[in-house]
């Protein structure tokens, strides 16, 4: 099916009687685009089935006409918890047979009645009886296109060999050089030669220690990205580098850009629509580990100054991004250096990004708060239900309820306890911390980083 963008952005926040909008939480795109053996066999199955589960943030976003696509039913007592907070529930299929680890797009592939249902739902839309529906993946890849194909759906977002291009570092930094924003001292590197010529005259360009980044083109959550802090150490990380990435990455080079001290690390949404329009929503400030992202704050209070100069850099990269092709949904990462300097794109990721998912809480639980996202992952000894989780939270004072509209809201249940490995069980655990100043949003911070430190962490 031609790919077609409705404003998600008005259809997410005001608009919300707009349509049917069929949610698909297909994490892990950047293997289909840019496949690697050598990540494939190392992928951590325990792991990457707590990460499928992430789906359930999803749920923040629908409305009660829509349909979502899950794994696995999720915990009754969550969805009771959004329910109660205001959050509306969509119709919830489930494909069959369902995994924990095969691909949701695979698993909706393969289960004929699931995509006769939605098919019906796109029909509806098409003969004038029904709203029409348009299927809203997490991004967009071959497996998705098929899908709405066969189902007779619109797709938001750009079409895969779009997205592709579009999800590639060098790509992200030499679109920033086009459009003439400030970019980190570095410079494209074809091979470990080219790398190491790099490393040397950024080591001579520094004023104090060196501190450097070798990133790969492709890969999310920090993966493919390599610090150096001495020249020392480049043989046996190019060895690292060699075994775990492989030497020549299909895309034909690596980035080398000298690391920065920080004064933030931001994050920005676009939504482009297929008239060429750019949105720019939901400014935050990135709480980032190394090169992991961890959580965010909300609204980034980075003053008018810094804030209109970053959406003139939104717009001027959302308008070039749709003369090559791309609408839908992107995130960018960008940040402030130690001087001052913006450098609005660091990374631009066409498709959504865990921070897409919390970038619409104003829409039901109001605009008042200042609210700080917080992830943290452990093993405890015995499974940890969201009920439980919950209960704790409340025992302390900090659970965010209706009635007591701030504290700590635990935003997804099946990351919790679902799988079980020699130390326990592991959890990944998505909180949102809602409060009127920031100076009580990290009190709550603090006391919840105590239960968490209690619940057993090994």
């Amino acid at each position: 099916m031609t790919t077609k963008t409705i404003n998600l952005v008005e259809a997410l926040a005001h608009e919300r009687d707009h349509g049917v909008l069929i949610w698909l939480f297909n994490i892990g795109a950047e293997q289909v685009w840019h496949p690697s053996p050598r990540k494939g066999g190392m992928v951590d199955r325990d792991e990457q089935q707590v990460v499928n589960r992430m789906e359930e943030m999803n749920l923040l976003l629908c409305r009660s006409q829509d349909i979502i696509v899950l794994r696995e039913k999720p915990d009754e007592a969550f969805l009771d918890m959004l329910q109660r907070l205001g959050f509306s529930l969509p119709r919830i299929e489930v494909p069959e047979p369902s995994d924990p680890l095969t691909p949701i797009s695979e698993l909706v592939l393969a289960d004929k009645a699931l995509l006769a249902r939605l098919r019906a739902v796109a029909d509806a839309g098409h003969s004038g009886g029904g709203a029409k529906a348009w299927l809203v993946p997490y991004a967009v890849t071959p497996q998705e296109e098929a899908i709405a194909e066969y189902c007779g759906l619109e797709l938001i977002g750009a079409p895969s060999s779009v997205s592709a291009q579009v999800n590639d570092k060098i790509f992200s930094r030499l679109t920033a050089q086009k459009l003439g924003f400030a970019v980190s001292e570095g410079a494209v590197c074809e091979d470990e030669a080219a790398i190491r010529r790099e490393c040397v005259r950024l080591a001579e360009l520094a004023d104090g220690p060196v501190k450097l980044i070798i990133k790969q083109p492709h890969g999310a959550s920090g993966q493919g990205m390599y610090m150096l802090d001495e020249l020392s150490k480049l043989d046996t990380l190019l060895s690292v580098m060699r075994r775990f990435g492989g030497s020549s990455p299909s895309s034909g080079g690596w980035l080398v850009e000298r690391w920065h001290n920080k004064q933030m690390d931001l994050n920005y949404q676009l939504c482009i629509d297929e008239s060429g329009g750019v949105t720019m929503f939901s400014l935050k400030r990135q709480n980032v580990d190394g090169t992991v992202y961890i959580g965010s704050q909300v609204p980034a209070d980075i003053g008018p100054a810094l804030e209109e100069e970053v959406r003139r850099c939104a717009y001027q990269l959302g308008t070039y991004l749709y003369s090559i092709g791309y609408t839908g949904m992107a995130s960018i990462d960008g940040f402030v250096d130690e001087g001052g300097l913006l450098v609005p794109v660091i990374e631009i990721n066409g498709r959504f990004t865990l921070s897409t998912y919390i970038s619409f809480l104003s829409s039901v639980l109001g605009e008042q708060h200042k609210t700080l996202s917080r992830y943290y992952r452990n093993v405890t000894a015995s499974p940890l239900t969201y009920s439980r989780l919950c209960e704790l939270l409340a025992e302390e004072g900090l659970l965010y309820t209706p009635e007591r509209p701030q504290g700590v809201f635990v935003y997804t249940a099946g990351t919790l306890s679902d799988i079980s490995v020699k130390r326990g069980y592991v959890n990944r655990i998505f909180t949102l911390i809602l409060a009127d100043s920031w100076q009580e949003a990290e009190a709550y911070a603090h006391k919840l980083e105590g239960i968490i430190a209690g619940l057993g962490c090994l």
